[in-house]
């Protein structure tokens, strides 16, 4: 068996592609009241590492040597900046450094998937803080997608300033270094599936996204996304309870603010069998109507997995096998083994979603599955899917959406689409 994946993991050395050049399109900023958002606008996926320095207070983001083709995000002293300046750092990788007029924290770290207007975009989230919560983030750093946090409003690109004409950039040599120390605990082990008991029915989370004091997108008349997709999840939970075939749980019972990295703790502690998480678009394209269903894209589910096979307790992640006894090469190849399995079981359960929107005359994206890397989709272990259920900025389908008929005939859908899903699972366990 070992030979066998040193064998598989050989043969995909040989067929990896040479990594793409990467380019640095544009870099906005936008003021909230509760932080200010950055969003580097990238020509492709990429890692990134992200942290502080002081003396003077500097935001730093280390990517895969760029070309720099941004221009300058306006008045940056509106957002606390003092200068903007890029730099190569070594052979292999360039840098971008805010530096701050005071002591910040950063909040967030976390890349967006592209949309119709612009590729991957990096999102930083940072606000202006103490000295004492400065000195405590020292040595944190946000690296690929070990933090992605605040709320689903992660989702959607914030409204941003407008750029202004290019300014001359120049090197950033850092002051100190920092050291990579993981700034959330690793999660708890997964347990293996074959575990539970047998009678026991099926546990699905449903993900109600956004809440508290961040509404998601808001549509005409007021119409919050947070306020929509609640009531949808509840139908859809109400739904599935009357077969009395499932446990159903959601992640938030009220209007209630909860991080994205919680979001999928919480259906990870539980032992979920199926995670789903609800939304409502919104594009500055108000023609623009449809639903649609997201699974996690192949390409960030390979950095999650290399991430995973690097993390402690991972023998549970493989329903049983000791990794630890394992050389890493090994690990590597049966982690993303069983991470693929589980993209495969979110695939199939995206096809049957799309498949019943259809049925019930719902209105679809042309291609309505789509993949992309939300972090909410990155659970090791559970199938999982993320559901627009239609766009807030068209008019028409935002007053659907906020009307109790139609979120019946899309939980409906949904309802159908996991019977099916779990129709197969039984029939695959016999």
């Amino acid at each position: 068996m070992r030979a066998f994946f040193l064998f598989i993991l050989s043969f995909a050395c040989l067929i990896a592609m040479p990594a793409l050049a990467l380019d640095v399109k544009d870099v906005r900023f936008g003021k909230h009241p509760d932080k200010v958002r950055s969003v580097i606008e990238l020509s492709t996926d990429t890692n990134f590492k992200v942290f502080a320095l002081q003396n003077p207070y500097r935001l730093v983001i280390d990517l895969p040597t760029f070309n720099w083709q941004a221009n300058n995000a306006g008045n940056l002293e509106k957002f606390g900046l003092k200068a903007l300046r890029t730099g190569q750092l070594d052979t292999s990788t360039s840098r971008i450094v805010y530096e701050l007029n005071s002591p910040f924290t950063i909040e967030n770290a976390f890349i967006l998937p592209p949309n119709t207007k612009s590729k991957e975009r990096l999102v930083v989230d940072f606000k202006k803080s103490t000295t004492s919560a400065f000195n405590a983030q020292q040595g944190t750093v946000f690296q690929n997608d070990i933090i992605v946090s605040s709320s689903a409003a992660a989702d959607h690109t914030p409204i941003l300033t407008s750029a202004v004409p290019p300014e001359e950039p120049h090197l950033e040599t850092p002051q100190q270094t920092a050291t990579i120390i993981p700034a959330q605990k690793p999660p708890p082990p997964v347990k293996a599936p074959t575990q539970k008991a047998p009678a026991q029915k099926p546990l699905i989370i449903i993900d109600p996204g956004h809440g508290g004091n961040d509404p998601g997108a808001v549509g005409h008349g007021n119409k919050r996304e947070k306020d929509v997709v609640f009531a949808l999840s509840k139908e859809l939970k109400r739904q599935l309870e009357a077969t009395g075939r499932y446990r159903v749980k959601l992640t938030r019972n009220n209007d209630r603010y909860i991080r994205l990295r919680d979001r999928v703790k919480i259906a990870r502690d539980k032992e979920a069998d199926l995670f789903l998480s609800i939304h409502a678009d919104s594009i500055n394209k108000p023609s623009v109507s449809g639903a649609s269903v997201y699974t996690l894209s192949e390409r960030a589910s390979d950095a999650q997995t290399a991430r995973l096979a690097a993390r402690e307790n991972r023998s549970d992640i493989i329903a049983g096998v000791d990794l630890g006894v394992e050389d890493r090469e090994v690990a590597n190849i049966l982690v993303d083994l069983a991470r693929r399995d589980t993209m495969n079981q979110s695939k199939f359960f995206a096809e049957k979603l799309v498949k019943n929107f259809k049925a019930q005359n719902i209105r679809t994206l042309t291609n309505p599955h789509r993949h992309a890397g939300f972090a909410v989709l990155k659970a090791p272990d559970i199938p999982s899917v993320l559901v627009e259920a239609g766009f807030m900025s068209n008019r028409k389908e935002a007053e659907k959406l906020s009307g109790s008929a139609y979120r019946k005939r899309i939980a409906r859908a949904l309802t159908t689409g996991i019977e099916t899903y779990f129709a197969k699972v039984r029939e695959n366990a016999q």
